[in-house]
């Protein structure tokens, strides 16, 4: 495959020109990732709500809205069941639109969301106003998670798409704590606010240089890259850029397409522009891109069958249970959002070091040693002040690995052709995964009592130890082109020696 013009002397580049400070080199970056994560912020206010909501409204004796035990569990579960819609959505149409506008047009149907709640006066506002937002969030997590992966450097992507998953978690802690100082009411019309400062941070950073790209937009992704890398000359981003462009020709031709003929079946390499729709779906499916979506789909079922998001919405149930007081449950929901921030915080500063898959590991062995100690305790009032103090450890065990690790992977393990698509497949089996366990926990806490629940969470963390450890591959600090390789090693391809991608 022949080098872009130029890109012979730019590729033998190792590193970029020492010319700027780390810092000026990472400001870009983080504040172009901060402008990103206050979509993920508004995501985490919109699943959250649902707790405040069920709390003030389950079985109320008074007020204007009540919920019954069915009303509850389809308002916490059907902001999942719309999300799937939306990130098949945003899967098909975050390639023509772009990053960035993508992320600009999600805040409208956020502030709408937030303006129904406001004034709902009966059930069926508050679950149109659930699936609008539900709507919303799973349009979101593909352009947020695709736009960190390809603004940021290898040696940052993954400290960086940990600190969008902090943002989601501090969404949370803001919730319990304005539901704590006022009404739920009052708490939507803070949330409100959100999406029009989120447009207003988006509108200031730049496109990712790799979309550009492959509009042909060069001068612009050089633009943006030189934005992105302290605000530099272009002289100071050209290896970084051919290395860009090299790869995604690499991502989009020289593709080996059989094609039968009357006398032989031959190979013929096509762009994908210029595949048929079958051929396209043929390149959907080939293993790179199946393993990392069954790796990753499987990877948020283990999230959910850890327990701790699955419980969430009902976590004030659940606290009342043990024999906390309401009030007291509330006060407590403050502090164990407060305990899953530090997890998210601890993710974001080890995971440089550790690597997700140790991290992933940890974070399972103390999801599963968390839940049978909570089965354990269940049902003897004398250990309640144990209780508590499990399920802080189970919060913080939670949010340092299972949780955000997935989103994180979704950044990396897709190629470029197909990524938006994959990505917004799983994140799509994600909410349908999350819907379900939602809408059937009280049925099965029922069945199962909290023991029985807190076991089968337990066995099914056990479980997800053991897949990822046998299929949980080590990415961070890895360029695109060694992940392709890990999934697909038997595919010969040039070989690409360069550390930005």
């Amino acid at each position: 495959m022949a080098l872009p013009s130029g890109s012979e002397h730019t590729l033998e580049q190792k590193k970029p020109p020492p010319r700027i400070s780390v810092f000026r080199r990472v400001l870009p970056q983080l504040l172009a990732c901060s402008a990103n994560n206050l979509i993920l912020f508004d995501n985490g206010l919109v699943l959250s709500f649902p707790t405040i909501v069920v709390a003030a409204l389950h079985n109320a004796s008074s007020g204007e809205l009540s919920f019954d035990t069915d009303q509850a569990q389809w308002f916490s579960s059907i902001s999942l069941l719309c999300q799937p819609l939306g990130s098949l959505f945003s899967g098909l149409a975050m390639g023509p639109l772009g990053r960035k506008r993508s992320m600009m047009l999600l805040n409208i149907p956020f502030f709408t969301g937030w303006a129904i709640v406001y004034f709902a006066e009966n059930v069926a506002m508050l679950y149109l106003a659930a699936a609008i937002m539900g709507f919303s969030v799973g349009c979101t997590e593909a352009p947020i998670l695709t736009y960190v992966g390809e603004i940021t450097e290898p040696k940052y992507r993954g400290t960086l798409a940990s600190y969008a998953q902090l943002c989601g978690s501090i969404a949370y802690f803001v919730v319990y704590l304005l539901n704590y100082i006022t009404s739920w009411r009052t708490t939507a019309i803070f949330c409100s606010f959100v999406p029009i400062v989120t447009l207003l941070a988006i509108s200031m950073v730049p496109e990712t240089p790799l979309w550009l790209i492959s509009r042909g937009r060069l001068n612009d992704a050089e633009a943006a890259l030189c934005w992105l890398r302290g605000w530099v000359q272009p002289r100071e981003v050209s290896g970084e850029l051919q290395s860009l462009i090299l790869y995604h020709k690499q991502m989009t031709t020289g593709l080996s397409i059989k094609k039968e003929s009357s006398t032989e079946s031959q190979e013929e390499l096509v762009g994908i522009n210029d595949m048929s729709l079958r051929q396209k779906f043929g390149y959907f499916i080939r293993p790179q891109m199946m393993k990392p979506l069954f790796l990753i789909i499987s990877y948020f079922f283990f999230f959910y069958a850890s327990g701790f998001q699955t419980t969430r919405p009902f976590l004030v149930t659940v606290l009342e249970t043990y024999g906390i007081s309401q009030d007291d449950a509330e006060n407590s929901i403050v502090v164990i959002a407060a305990v899953g921030i530090l997890g998210y915080a601890a993710c974001m500063v080890a995971v440089k070091k550790l690597g997700k898959r140790i991290i992933s590991l940890v974070s399972l062995s103390g999801c599963a040693a968390c839940t049978f100690a909570l089965a354990a305790v269940s049902g003897q009032s004398h250990l309640t002040s144990w209780f508590y103090t499990i399920m802080l450890a189970y919060s913080f065990f939670s949010s340092v690995g299972v949780a955000p690790i997935p989103w994180m992977l979704q950044s990396e393990l897709y190629p470029f052709q197909g990524k938006c698509l994959a990505a917004g497949v799983a994140a799509a089996a994600s909410y349908l995964i999350g819907f379900l366990c939602t809408k059937w926990y009280l049925d099965v806490q029922n069945l199962l009592h909290l023991q029985g629940v807190y076991i089968l969470f337990g066995c099914f963390s056990c479980l997800g130890f053991v897949f990822l450890y046998k299929f949980l591959p080590e990415t961070e600090g890895r360029s695109f082109d060694e992940i392709a390789e890990h999934f697909n090693p038997k595919e010969h391809k040039p070989k690409i020696e360069n550390v930005y991608l």
